[in-house]
């Protein structure tokens, strides 16, 4: 196994990956909702056709969920927001970064990591604007085998996001404006305003009281929990 971390709503996500497999994210310098960390490659959206999926396990330190301030206090910004696009994917590493290591390139170099253009409605804390556009990234994607066959690789409990859905985000805004969140900290907002955990998250504390409400509700319990 190998370990590594992301640095999401405040907390250090340790991501234990088995069959030597691991993602990470990388940074630059842009403002907040730019559209920084272009992806270096088109790549194939993760949804589409019926690709065979492979889970590949991970271990996420989810204590920023056991009640909603906490969750709250953990990120850079909460918002709603509609996903509009797949922008492509990019691997875990790239060449400048497995050249800068030295010594072999490790196995996990090309995990696919994957962009998606997202849409902000409205925003509940933090410094973005509504009707902007923002790049969120996701470990997960799409790679191609060595015969050539594609799959499509995502962390274990870790649904990649979807085009045409609309999430409410506790996120983190790295230093070149890429946003992104934990599992745990994006919620599904269904057609009547109902709030969904995802899948394997639903019996966290912050959660569980938010899928008791609708967005709008929630909204205003999160901004009075950030207090504001």
């Amino acid at each position: 196994m190998i370990l590594s971390a992301f640095r999401a709503k405040g907390a250090v996500l340790a991501l234990v990956i088995a069959a030597s497999v691991v993602a990470a994210c990388g940074g630059g310098a842009a403002t907040p909702g730019s559209s920084g960390g272009k992806a270096t490659s088109d790549g194939v959206p993760p949804q589409a056709g019926e690709l065979p999926e492979i889970e590949i396990h991970a271990a996420w330190a989810w204590g920023d969920a056991e009640d909603l301030a906490t969750l709250a206090a953990s990120a850079d910004t909460v918002f709603r927001g509609k996903v509009v696009a797949f922008k492509g994917q990019h691997p875990a590493l790239s060449p400048s970064e497995n050249t800068q290591a030295g010594g072999p390139v490790p196995r996990w170099a090309d995990f696919p990591i994957s962009q998606f253009e997202v849409r902000v409605e409205k925003v509940v804390t933090g410094p973005l604007q509504p009707g902007s556009t923002v790049t969120f990234e996701q470990a997960g994607g799409v790679q191609t085998r060595p015969d050539g066959t594609a799959v499509k690789l995502v962390l274990e409990q870790d649904e990649l996001v979807e085009p045409g859905e609309k999430y409410l985000f506790f996120a983190k805004i790295r230093e070149d404006g890429v946003l992104e969140a934990a599992p745990f900290a994006r919620m599904k907002v269904s057609d009547d305003a109902q709030l969904s955990a995802g899948k394997g998250w639903g019996n966290l504390k912050a959660l569980q009281q938010l899928s008791r409400l609708d967005v709008d509700r929630a909204e205003r319990e999160i901004s009075a929990a950030a207090g504001n």
